[in-house]
């Protein structure tokens, strides 16, 4: 999965496509889900589905990505809210964790939907997360750049702190054991002492 083959600008089909996987999912679990079923439901055939996605794993790829999209949307508007980065920080993170609790993919990872707990969406969420913390990573790094460009912290420093967060926060969404406010706000209590440690170090 790369984050080149992202939801963004997806033709109406694959659109189709995932809608439909996504509403099996809601109703009846990722285990049902089938690729013949998912191409009777979107009135297409399915060699039509393995076209767009190669295999079910692939359509879970999917379906994460266009998750993706709808979670840094809260984080950027969240960030743009705010006064302050650590602030910028607990809201963003607040807001990704609530939408997770209501998020179908999120919820099937966790098995509070119908089904077993899934692997396949499992692993895109943690073992094989590594293009969805980076794309995660470089939204939240141009947030702060463009929004709160003065800090303590080097380039370098930054980035890890970014990816810290958006680690803990993917850990908090497939893991829950704290409410999204709770949990928030030890994030950004972590980053702040990172920021109050960089600042008395100049």
């Amino acid at each position: 999965m790369t984050a080149a083959s992202g939801t963004a600008g997806a033709s109406p089909v694959r659109e189709r496509l995932l809608d439909a996987a996504h509403d099996v999912i809601e109703s009846t679990g990722w285990s049902t889900v089938t690729m013949a079923g998912i191409a009777e439901a979107a009135g297409v055939s399915r060699q039509t589905v393995y076209n767009e996605f190669g295999t079910k794993h692939g359509l879970a790829e999917q379906l994460a990505l266009r998750e993706l999209d709808r979670f840094l949307g809260v984080v950027r508007q969240r960030m743009a809210d705010a006064d302050d980065l650590v602030e910028g920080i607990r809201a963003a993170c607040e807001g990704a964790l609530e939408m997770g609790q209501q998020s179908v993919l999120v919820r099937t990872v966790v098995g509070s939907l119908p089904g077993e707990q899934d692997t396949d969406l499992l692993q895109i969420l943690t073992t094989e997360s590594g293009e969805i913390v980076e794309a995660a990573v470089m939204v939240v790094r141009q947030s702060i750049d463009e929004l709160f460009p003065a800090t303590p912290l080097t380039s370098d420093e930054l980035e890890v702190a970014v990816e810290s967060v958006v680690r803990l926060v993917l850990s908090a969404l497939t893991r829950p054991s704290k409410s999204p406010a709770d949990a928030a706000a030890d994030i950004a209590w972590i980053v702040g002492l990172a920021l109050r440690g960089a600042a008395a170090a100049d």
